[in-house]
């Protein structure tokens, strides 16, 4: 049994086509805000040294720590405003009460415990994956890629059940599904890099625009914000291909 990648594409693209303007509220909300104020008012991080000198790996762990007090909560706060948008757009589409807007957010809210132990259950493996070998962080993203929504359309189901009907799910289409699972992790960088590359420029320079800065940083917010939704798409019109064709 093949997948038809373009035509789970082609459903996500009709998702947003039918539910843009629903869709521009919550994500505008939920997804770009959180990520708008990440660029305005989060640092990035400082950058990994040169460990081979211990002076400068001294220097690191010092302005890491700086960072981390200052940043963490920040952080750590609009990262699950971000995951409870996620969780509303899945609610939309695959709760089976089929909820209105303002009845799926109250969804979402009350999933929303269940749906970060799963999120962070999901995480590790890529996680893992990615750090030691790129390509077993892309396969094992694929083949976790409808946990997300198996956990919420197939409700009272707990983390590692949805987990596990993920990967019964996705058998037989690994290899496809890791280059899916590429896209999913890597459009957000790949939609906001050349913005932060020209704020980095921007940065640098000796008289710099702090309004132009800002619409970079608004730039780089919504392209993040339109991956993580096409994501989100991408991964409810999978789930239904897939439930649908294996009939389990």
């Amino acid at each position: 049994m093949t997948l038809n990648v373009i035509g789970v594409f082609n459903d996500a693209w009709k998702l947003w086509k039918r539910d843009r303007e629903l869709l521009i509220g919550v994500a505008g909300f939920f997804l770009f805000v959180p990520q708008l104020a990440l660029k305005l008012f989060v640092p990035l991080p400082p950058n990994l040294p040169d460990f081979g000198e211990a002076a400068k790996v001294r220097a690191w762990v010092d302005a890491a720590e700086s960072w981390s007090s200052q940043y963490s909560l920040i952080v750590i706060l609009l990262w699950l405003v971000t995951l409870f948008g996620s969780l509303a757009v899945f609610t939309l589409y695959l709760d089976p009460d089929r909820p209105e807007a303002r009845r799926a957010l109250a969804r979402a809210l009350w999933l929303s415990p269940r749906f970060l132990l799963l999120t962070i259950l999901v995480a590790l493996p890529v996680q893992f994956g990615l750090i030691f070998l790129l390509l077993p962080g892309f396969y094992a993203q694929g083949r976790l890629l409808v946990a997300l929504p198996a956990g919420v359309a197939e409700q009272p189901q707990g983390a590692l059940a949805s987990i596990s009907r993920s990967l019964a799910l996705t058998r037989g289409h690994g290899m496809v599904l890791a280059g899916m699972g590429c896209l999913v992790l890597l459009a957000g960088d790949l939609l906001s890099r050349p913005f932060i590359a020209m704020g980095k420029m921007l940065g640098g320079a000796p008289m710099a625009n702090p309004v132009v800065a800002g619409l970079l940083d608004t730039a780089a917010a919504m392209g993040v914000a339109v991956a993580l939704l096409g994501g989100i798409l991408i991964q409810v019109a999978l789930y239904r291909r897939l439930v649908s064709s294996r009939g389990i």
